[in-house]
C-alpha cells in the first residue's frame, strides 16, 4: 500500500475531504471504486458505533463521499447497484427551501423515500441555500430562506442523531434479481418491469419519478419501501428463514423480498446466483442431446409420413 492510499479514511469530514484530494492523482475509475469502498466500510462501522460524536463525524464524512459520487456519476451508495449510466435522472419535483412552507413540503415529499436519498437531497438543498443567500439582498427573502433552511437543518440533525441511514434498503442489482424465478404478484412483476425496463435500465434512481399504472401519485421507490417493510415484518413475526438449509436457495418469503430488489444478505444471494450460472451449462448438455434425439425422431416421423402419401396414391 502506498503512502497516499494509507491516508484514505472516513473518520470525519476533514479526513474525507483529504481523501478526495489525495485521489485526484488517480484515474476516475479508481477514484470511484475507492470512494465506494470507503462508503461501504463507513456504513458498516456506523452500525457498530454508539458514541454520538463518532456517529456525527462519520456521517459527515459519508455525506462528503456521497455528494462527490453524485456529482461524478458514481451513485449514492457503495452497496447500491452500480448506476454509472450516462442517462440523465429526473429530479424529484417540488423540493425547495424558499420559506418554511416550502421546506415542510420538501420533507413531506421525501417521506418514505430511501434514507440515503433523503439525506443527500436535504444536504444539497442546504448547500444551494447558502449560494442563494450570498446573492440575495432583500431582507424578507433572506429571512424566509433562513426559516426554511432551519426546518431542513432540524430534520438533518434528528436524522443523524437517530442514525436513520441504517434503515436504508440498498437495491439489489437488476442483473441479479432477473436470474431468479419470476414473481407471482402482479405488483412485483410491474416493479421489476419498471426497474429493468427501457427507462430505468437497472438504474434505481429513475424509480423516484416513475409510478405504477394504477397509482400516479406514489412513486416506485416509495411503493418498494412499503412492500419491503411489510415483508420484513412478516419474516420477523414468523421467524422465517431466508435460505433453505439443504439447497441454499432463497425461501419463498425471501424471494418475495428479492423481487423488490432487496435482501438482508446480498452477498449470499449473489453467491447463489453465481452457483446457478455455473450449473446451467451442465444441465443444458443433456437437454441439447435430448433435443437432438427428439429432432431426429421428428425427422424420422416426417419421413414416414412422406413415404405413406405416395403409397396411398398408388393404391388409389
Amino acid at each position: 500500500m502506498s503512502e497516499g492510499e494509507s491516508k484514505f479514511g472516513f473518520k470525519d469530514m476533514e479526513k474525507a475531504l483529504e481523501t478526495l484530494k489525495l485521489l485526484e492523482d488517480h484515474d476516475m475509475q479508481y477514484r470511484k471504486l475507492t470512494v465506494r469502498g470507503l462508503l461501504g466500510r463507513a456504513k458498516r462501522v456506523l452500525t457498530l458505533t454508539k458514541a454520538e460524536e463518532k456517529l456525527k463525524n462519520i456521517n459527515e464524512a459519508i455525506g462528503v463521499f456521497e455528494k462527490w459520487l453524485e456529482d461524478n456519476g458514481g451513485g449514492a451508495s457503495s452497496k447500491n447497484a452500480k448506476t454509472d449510466n450516462e442517462d440523465k435522472v429526473e429530479t424529484v419535483p417540488g423540493l425547495g427551501f424558499k420559506d418554511k412552507a416550502a421546506a415542510e413540503a420538501t420533507l413531506s415529499i421525501l417521506a418514505e423515500r430511501d434514507p440515503d436519498y433523503q439525506r443527500l437531497a436535504i444536504k444539497g438543498l442546504i448547500g444551494s441555500s447558502k449560494r442563494v443567500l450570498s446573492g440575495t439582498k432583500n431582507e424578507d427573502k433572506i429571512n424566509s430562506i433562513k426559516e426554511g433552511v432551519q426546518v431542513l437543518e432540524d430534520f438533518l440533525e434528528k436524522f443523524e442523531a437517530e442514525n436513520r441511514i441504517k434503515e436504508n434498503r440498498a437495491y439489489l442489482a437488476y442483473a441479479v434479481v432477473s436470474k431468479l424465478p419470476e414473481p407471482k404478484e402482479d405488483l412485483s412483476v410491474e416493479f421489476l418491469a419498471a426497474y429493468g425496463g427501457s427507462k430505468a435500465k437497472g438504474n434505481y434512481k429513475h424509480l423516484r419519478t416513475m409510478y405504477p399504472k394504477e397509482d400516479d401519485t406514489t412513486s416506485w421507490d416509495i411503493v418498494r419501501n412499503r412492500q419491503i417493510a411489510k415483508l420484513l415484518e412478516q419474516i420477523k413475526s414468523e421467524e422465517a428463514k431466508l435460505f433453505d438449509s439443504e439447497s441454499g436457495e432463497p425461501t419463498d418469503l425471501h424471494l418475495q423480498l428479492i423481487h423488490w430488489a432487496y435482501t438482508p444478505q446480498p452477498d449470499k444471494v449473489k453467491a447463489y446466483v453465481e452457483k446457478l450460472a455455473k450449473k446451467t451449462p451442465q444441465k443444458r448438455k443433456p437437454e441439447s442431446s435430448n433435443n437432438s434425439n427428439s429432432s431426429s425422431a421428428n425427422d424420422s416421423s416426417s419421413d414416414d409420413s412422406d413415404d405413406s402419401v405416395p403409397k396411398k396414391k398408388k393404391r388409389e
